[in-house]
């Protein structure tokens, strides 16, 4: 989503934008390698049309100001290329709206396997971002 599509969602009575910023799992990819291959080689360029996660909450910041007493929806879920706890920090950290995010990625190969080790690797990002968050609020 670009600049006009976030302040248009931004006046909407909803509770919460999820990015999908590219980066991450793209359907309009998966749906292309679903079809035949005319259809696939016509439209091939458009799942590289997007915006990085960090472009997007430079959007929402922007319409935040933008927009004033318009601004209904207040969450963000940031998503689409965050790559680990690091990212997520920085993109949370830098969103002027609470928000949360999401690397489905990474989840989804540890879900693969057994549960211990999917209990162990989300454990260990939780303390991957607590120990982000202190070191880099003294900064």
């Amino acid at each position: 989503m670009g600049p006009r599509s976030i302040a248009a969602l931004l006046q909407l009575p909803i509770e919460a934008i999820d990015f999908a910023a590219i980066g991450g799992t793209n359907f309009a990819s998966l749906e292309l390698m679903r079809s035949n291959d005319l259809y696939s080689d016509t439209f091939q360029m458009i799942p590289k049309i997007g915006h990085t996660a960090a472009e997007m909450v430079d959007y929402v910041n922007h319409s935040i100001v933008e927009l004033g007493d318009k601004l209904r929806c207040r969450q963000i879920i940031i998503s689409g290329g965050v790559k680990d706890f690091v990212d997520g920090y920085y993109l949370t950290s830098k969103c002027k709206l609470p928000s949360i995010y999401g690397h489905a990625s990474p989840f989804l190969k540890h879900a693969t396997e057994d549960y211990e080790k999917l209990q162990q690797y989300i454990e260990l990002q939780l303390n991957g971002l607590s120990l982000v968050h202190n070191m880099l609020k003294a900064i």
